[in-house]
């Protein structure tokens, strides 16, 4: 079976050795995300050479390639998993919530950059509720972070997000996917 944990994001962090920041990670886990939800059998090579050409990771160190391998064997099994246990790759909550902030906001920009990249017209047939969560998700991604003094109700909302983004995920997923191979249609 393969494991639905995703990576550690601080050892992923300090294996990038300085050529990404926690924003730039959380950005990998975003398009690749949206790759699968569009493309649920693309395979660890093709994730790579999306994160190549889309200029977010050139020619990443083995320990960091590996890591991102196994993100992608995690993330594949946290979308096709049927109790809903999609994770978003973030920083720890120990971090001050601004980094936090600006990390999912860049997810989002992954997302919808793995979500759009073919560009084969199949999202003008998505849901309303699916165009309606895509549309939030641009709004995340274009957020203006502002350095604030990580309190109680700002942490709370924050989580609140997270939550919204992690559901709408699963709802595209679900949306682009279609019924799977010998699901019932009532």
């Amino acid at each position: 079976m393969t494991s639905t944990l995703l990576p550690d994001f601080e050892h992923a962090l300090a294996l990038a050795g300085g050529r990404m920041d926690a924003a730039a990670l959380s950005a990998c886990h975003g398009l690749l995300c949206g790759l699968l939800c569009r493309r649920p059998e693309a395979d660890s090579e093709t994730f790579m050479a999306l994160l190549e050409s889309a200029r977010m990771l050139e020619e990443p160190a083995a320990g960091l390639r590996e890591a991102l391998a196994d993100l992608h064997r995690a993330a594949r099994a946290q979308l096709e998993d049927e109790y809903l246990r999609l994770s978003l790759w973030l920083p720890v909550d120990e971090q001050p919530l601004s980094e936090r902030t600006l990390a999912l906001s860049r997810w989002c920009s992954g997302f919808l950059a793995g979500v759009g990249g073919s560009g084969d017209g199949e999202l003008q047939v998505l849901s309303a509720d699916a165009r309606e969560a895509l549309a939030d998700l641009a709004e995340i991604a274009g957020a203006e972070i502002e350095a604030g003094g990580d309190t109680e109700e700002e942490e709370n909302a924050f989580a609140e997000i997270v939550e919204y983004v992690r559901v709408a995920t699963l709802m595209l997923s679900e949306d682009l996917r279609g019924p799977g191979p010998g699901a019932r249609i009532h």
